[in-house]
């Protein structure tokens, strides 16, 4: 196993997940909802910096957030809330892609999570998520098209998707 050593830029997680459960709180979603968003937000300058220097997605950061929005979608669908089985949907067509050879597993458990996560301010966030995540990652395809590179890490373009339409419905905007 090799040990890792965390950089300054994934410092950026914590203010991330303080700014988080700021908005959210004062938008009012209880706990459930901020727990796994926060999350996502602590990790998300790691993630983010270790997949376009690796282009790899390491199980250490993915599962647990997985874990925590899995958990956190289980209590919401015991409370009636279906908004969870649009995240689980939203996962499927990123394990499509990855069969198809468009992103690894790493984006797939990743997107699942944020989505899972995402899920717990509505059934349209995760939708717009993952839309989002879509557009801004073609986005950086074509730029690394026209500066002669071949491919893009498809992890941070979660991360700003799931992130933006997150924000959006914690602002009432979605």
């Amino acid at each position: 196993m090799v040990r890792r050593r965390a950089r300054a830029t994934d410092l950026l997680g914590a203010p991330l997940a303080v700014a988080a459960v700021t908005l959210l709180s004062l938008a009012g979603p209880d706990a459930i909802a901020i727990v796994p968003l926060a999350a996502a937000a602590a990790v998300a300058p790691a993630l983010a910096r270790i997949d376009v220097a690796e282009r790899r997605l390491p199980n250490a950061l993915t599962v647990p957030l997985l874990l925590v929005g899995a958990s956190a979608g289980t209590i919401r669908l015991a409370q009636g809330d279906l908004a969870p089985l649009v995240a689980v949907a939203c996962g499927i067509v990123l394990l499509a892609m990855a069969v198809v050879g468009g992103m690894g597993m790493g984006d797939v458990k990743l997107g699942l999570a944020l989505a899972l996560a995402a899920s717990m301010l509505g059934w349209a966030v995760p939708l717009a998520g993952l839309a989002a995540a879509v557009v801004v990652g073609g986005l950086l395809g074509a730029v690394a098209l026209a500066l002669g590179g071949r491919s893009v890490a498809f992890g941070p373009a979660l991360l700003l998707g799931n992130g933006g339409a997150a924000a959006a419905a914690a602002g009432g905007l979605l």
